[in-house]
This record gives C-alpha cells, structure tokens and sequence, in this order.
C-alpha cells in the first residue's frame, strides 16, 4: 500500500472521529448539564435579583455548557484543518478514479465547516450578548424578559445546527467507508509454472 495513502487516511480518520465525537458528548452531555444543575437550584451570589426567581441553575448551566462549547470550537477548527488537508490528499491520490465519493466527501465536509463557523461568527455571539444583557438587567423586567427571549430562542438554534452538524458529520463517517487505495504496491507472490 502506498505509504501516502495511509498517512492520509490516519490523518483523515483521527482528525473525523475527534470532531465527531466532541459533538456527540456535546450533544449528549448539554441536557444532562442543564437538568444536572436545575435539580440542584443554585444561587448565584454574583447574580441576585428578584426577577430571577428560579433561573440561577438556567445561567450556571449555560456557563458550564458555553465553556463546553468555546472547546469545541478549538477542536473543530484544529479537526476542520486536518481533514482540509487529508481531503486534498485523497483528491491528489484519488482523483479521478473515486470523483462521485471524493464530491461527495468534500460537500459534506463543506457543510460541516460552514455549520461550526456559522454558529461560532454569527449565533454564539448573539447567545453571549443577549444573556449578560439578562443579567445586567435583571432587576428591570421590560429589559431582561425581551433579552431572555432572545437568549433562549439563539439557544435553541445553536442546539439545531448541533444536531445538523453531527447528522452531516455521520453522513461524512459513512461516505468515508468506501476509501480504499486504488492499488498495491505489493503484488502477491505468484508462483510460476
């Protein structure tokens, strides 16, 4: 087997299972952080007014989770960059034999990309925006209550375009089964006659 072509492959298969797999404990660990710390009802001291009756474990959960996910970020840029190149790898080693897989893979990975990135330049700053004005204005209910609502409804797009991101990361796992190089450098041993 051409030694590039393992090269490739490990970087492209390490850089793909890390990524997926954070957003996978993401995913799965963001509800039980969130339920985890409700059922405790912190309070916040830092964080004390009247209006906020009940939202103390709601905002130290967020922290814990916003935390969870400026990781993340590192990872899928670091992972993103890893695949880039392991993509252009099999694009320089595949080509044109494997095309329909190696479009495939490449649109995939471009989806995935432009989800991580969206989320990170556009919802999440909207996220940290909208919750410290919460709590700036805690104590002011025409403020906070509008601002809470914002908070809540990035959230839950920030929630979405996780899911989408680990359905299109899946999709990436499952079209990347079928790379294979495209010959042996060892010929088995034929015995002649």
């Amino acid at each position: 087997m051409d030694p590039r072509f393992t090269i490739v492959q490990i970087v492209y298969w390490l850089a793909l299972a890390t990524w997926f797999g954070g957003v996978l404990f993401i995913a799965v660990a963001a509800p039980i952080i969130f339920r985890t710390v409700r059922e405790s009802d912190p309070t916040l001291p830092a964080v004390l007014s009247v209006n906020m009756e009940g939202q103390h474990a709601t905002l130290l959960a967020g922290s814990i989770v916003a935390n969870l996910l400026r990781t993340l970020l590192r990872l899928q840029l670091i992972c993103g960059a890893a695949i880039l190149l392991a993509l252009i790898g099999q694009w320089a080693l595949l080509y044109p034999a494997q095309l329909y897989s190696l479009v495939i893979r490449t649109a995939l990975y471009l989806a995935a990309v432009m989800l991580a990135v969206y989320d990170w330049r556009v919802v999440s700053p909207r996220i940290y925006s909208y919750r410290q004005q919460y709590i700036d204005n805690a104590d002011e209910p025409e403020i906070a209550n509008p601002a809470k609502e914002q908070f809540d409804r990035y959230h839950n797009e920030s929630v979405t375009l996780l899911t989408i991101e680990l359905a299109v990361l899946l999709g990436l796992v499952l079209f990347s089964a079928s790379i294979g190089p495209l010959y042996s450098s060892f010929a088995p041993f034929v015995p002649s006659k």
